[in-house]
């Protein structure tokens, strides 16, 4: 009796372990596009504060675009892992939270990063260069 229900049980748990990794997989990709469509959302969310307030004429309220960096350099580390896109994402976080007032004076940069980031999604090739681009602005002026 004991022979018979150990290969039963042995095919069972293997068994048990496929359903659970076909489930683990579906998660998986499921996550992954909710963070990529987290990104994109973020991205056109700030190209479009931006285009919105040039066209009024209005300040930029660098606290939104600030927070549209936050939202894409938490969803590129988690989707990427912490490159140097994400490297680069966080710093311009950074000293934009440091410095708001550069907001203003990078603001056609800034577009272009969201315009770009949103075009491209995250995987494109062009976005990380742009914020490349701007961190290198901010830090060491145009």
């Amino acid at each position: 009796m004991k022979k018979r229900v150990l290969p039963a049980l042995c095919a069972l748990l293997l068994a048990f372990a496929a359903a659970f990794a076909m489930l683990w997989r579906q998660e998986a990709a499921r996550d992954e596009n909710s963070l990529r469509r987290l990104w994109l959302f973020a991205a056109a969310t700030g190209e479009t504060v931006i285009t919105e307030y040039q066209k009024a004429g209005e300040a930029l309220p660098s606290c939104q675009v600030i927070a549209e960096l936050r939202v894409m350099g938490d969803v590129c580390c988690l989707a990427k892992g912490a490159g140097p896109d994400y490297t680069d994402l966080n710093a311009v976080y950074g000293i934009l939270s440091l410095y708001p007032e550069r907001c203003s004076e990078a603001e056609e940069k800034l577009l272009l990063v969201f315009q770009t980031a949103s075009e491209e999604g995250l995987d494109g090739p062009n976005w990380p260069l742009q914020v490349n681009e701007l961190r290198n602005i901010l830090e060491y002026g145009s």
